[in-house]
């Protein structure tokens, strides 16, 4: 019935920064994604849209001038828009990561994860499961990865089942045993809608939230596009906020018993 497709920017260890992102829909709604895609990249004259490679110029983008690349942006983003029913994302500096993670105790280290994209997911489940709570849903739910994303390792070991049972992840997720996949994004076309939400977070850490710039007001107008009227909750992990939430989860550990 529902369907996570997830993308990851940062997993390279050249990255500063750790992003995890995805789109939630149901399949009704991915069907129809999919064939906007299709019909923009048959009009438009490119078959795989990745984000990184539009923003660049790199072929198929090439020679596309401004209002060719507005143009297709904006229709691609109407798409999402139109057929997703929520995006989620978290997005950590590294080194903010490496200095506070090991000061912790080591219950809460423990739930923070090992890596920087192991976090920056298990934050962004954190999200997904208030949110279908707070939705009273009850219903499966697939989780769906960019096979050739670097973080794979540290997905299979979140999705391990020992860790979905520690976090009761059927009632909370609505994952089930071998309820999350690796598919290629050039084939699966939601996987490039995650990767449209990636790269728009990673860009909006750098250039708006590193610079204490305003949030709202500082936005790109493409990442604007994505986020107007529209069910996202995103998580901009700075050092300040980073500490706030760790002092959240050790109030809820201990309030359960479990320091």
């Amino acid at each position: 019935m529902y369907t996570s497709y997830w993308d990851d920017s940062g997993t390279d260890s050249s990255c500063i920064l750790a992003i995890a992102a995805c789109y939630i829909s149901r399949k009704s709604g991915w069907d129809r994604f999919t064939d906007a895609m299709f019909r923009i990249g048959r009009e438009e004259g490119f078959e795989t849209f990745h984000m990184a490679d539009f923003a660049s110029g790199a072929k198929p983008f090439d020679g596309w001038d401004q209002y060719k690349k507005e143009r297709v942006f904006q229709r691609i983003a109407r798409a999402i828009n139109e057929n997703k029913l929520a995006g989620f994302g978290v997005a950590i500096p590294k080194n903010v990561f490496d200095r506070v993670v090991p000061t912790l105790p080591e219950k809460i280290r423990k739930k923070c994860g090992k890596h920087h994209y192991t976090f920056a997911v298990k934050a962004t489940l954190s999200m997904i499961a208030k949110w279908r709570a707070e939705s009273e849903m009850r219903l499966p739910m697939q989780y769906v990865f960019d096979r050739m994303g670097k973080g794979r390792g540290e997905i299979m070991e979140i999705f391990d089942r020992k860790n979905l049972r520690d976090w009761d992840s059927t009632a909370k997720l609505g994952i089930e045993p071998k309820g999350y996949s690796f598919l290629n994004k050039a084939e699966f076309k939601p996987l490039q809608s995650a990767d449209v939400l990636a790269w728009q977070m990673n860009w909006h850490m750098r250039n708006v939230i590193a610079l204490g710039r305003h949030c709202a007001d500082d936005c790109h107008p493409h990442f604007k596009a994505l986020r107007l009227d529209q069910e996202m909750r995103l998580g901009f992990m700075t050092e300040e906020n980073f500490m706030v939430t760790i002092g959240n989860e050790l109030r809820a550990m201990e309030k359960n018993g479990e320091t």
